[in-house]
């Protein structure tokens, strides 16, 4: 769920201030994946989390359009861990 909030929240027509758009969304995407549990054997999720970090490290520098394709890659994957479990 985090990850579909923070992709919707750095959608250009939502971005007032891009700067601190980012900096909100990467403190939001930084805090759910803080209280992610182990996801040892469910390799979607794993690659879900790994490109959701690289989102955050993408917003840190305001690089919105490479935290989208991140984002939208995560999304992906948690849907398909979801289908799997």
């Amino acid at each position: 769920m985090a990850v579909e909030q923070v992709l919707a929240s750095v959608r250009p027509a939502t971005l007032g201030d891009p700067v601190a758009g980012a900096r909100r969304a990467e403190e939001s995407l930084r805090d759910a994946l803080r209280d992610t549990g182990p996801v040892d054997d469910n390799m979607a999720l794993q690659y879900a989390l790994a490109c959701a970090e690289a989102a955050c490290e993408h917003l840190k520098y305001c690089e919105i359009q490479e935290a989208r394709t991140l984002l939208t890659a995560a999304r992906g994957q948690l849907a398909v861990a979801r289908a799997g479990a």
